[in-house]
């Protein structure tokens, strides 16, 4: 059985980007993303609302091969040890895209 590409939009509200804890994970967590099959369509592009409320962070829109790669990404040891890099110079919301079943 084949597997659709799924995508993952992270929404990134940088806080303090003067932070070399966050520079640090900015230059980590991308060979780490690609490690785990993971490819970016748009990097630190910014947002613009056409409906709702505007947006104040940067966007970056990642394909995966598969929710399992998206989630093994999320819970792997050294994304783990990464995440404290960024807790109080970003807030981060990550939502998976999936394709519908037709």
């Amino acid at each position: 059985m084949t597997t659709s590409p799924v995508h993952v939009v992270f929404e990134v509200d940088v806080l303090d980007p003067d932070s070399s804890a966050y520079r640090e994970y900015k230059l980590a967590v991308a060979p780490l993303i690609e490690r785990f099959g993971g490819r970016y369509l748009a990097r630190a592009a910014r947002g613009t609302a056409i409906e709702g409320p505007a947006t104040q962070g940067v966007w970056h829109l990642v394909e995966f091969p598969d929710p399992a790669s998206v989630h093994a990404f999320w819970a792997c040891p050294e994304y783990a040890r990464l995440r404290p890099l960024r807790e109080g110079a970003a807030d981060v919301r990550a939502v998976i895209i999936e394709p519908q079943a037709s």
